[in-house]
């Protein structure tokens, strides 16, 4: 099995956890992140990956990419933004369905919203992690120049979902379209700071 990672080739035997385990050292050296995997010019299936068996499983040829770890993680964190301001975009029309009274649109829409939510704060988890940053202690100063800490900003984002899950279990709708429209909005522009904090430090640290 031939082992490349980028357009370097490495010596391997025959096994697949062991050109995987070479290959993280070859990376980690250079300080660089594996972000793709190609066996024989296709993506590599994910069980191998979970499980990587001690011979080449058919492979003849294993190919992995890597990129600057501060570029993977401020691109990422820009698409994260983009994502955000598609869910700001969701919330401006649930809020509008709740006030015409469009009460199953809505909530298409709120879900939405919710899972917009969810992916925008996985990512701050999981770059925050990659990237080593303390997301708690981070010093945010919002479009109003109000300074706050990542801390606040992840508490306040928790409050704001509590709040209107709670509405919509109760359906209240007239407290869920404000809380859509008003609270939710605040958090968007709160959690749009934080994302540009982010870039901005690990572009210094990188």
């Amino acid at each position: 099995m031939q082992l490349w990672i980028d357009d370097t080739q490495l010596e391997t035997d025959d096994s697949l956890e062991a050109a995987f385990e070479i290959a993280r050292k070859h990376a980690e050296e250079l300080g660089r992140l594996i972000i793709d995997i190609q066996a024989d010019g296709q993506p590599i299936d994910d069980t191998l990956l979970d499980a990587p068996p001690t011979d080449a499983a058919g492979i003849t040829e294993l190919r992995l990419t890597t990129t600057d770890p501060s570029t993977f993680l401020i691109e990422t964190i820009h698409s994260a933004k983009e994502a955000l301001e598609l869910t700001r975009e969701d919330q401006a029309t649930a809020a509008e369905q709740i006030r015409m009274g469009e009460l199953e649109p809505a909530i298409e829409s709120l879900k939405a919203v919710l899972e917009g939510w969810h992916a925008v704060r996985d990512v701050v988890g999981q770059a925050g992690a990659l990237a080593e940053l303390d997301i708690d202690a981070l010093e945010i100063t919002d479009a109003k120049g109000q300074t706050t800490t990542g801390a606040q900003c992840v508490e306040a984002l928790s409050k704001t979902l509590a709040e209107v899950r709670s509405c919509l279990k109760k359906s209240d709708w007239a407290s869920l379209g404000d809380a859509i429209e008003y609270d939710l909005e605040d958090q968007a522009n709160l959690w749009n700071a934080l994302l540009d904090t982010m870039i901005a430090v690990i572009s210094t640290k990188g």
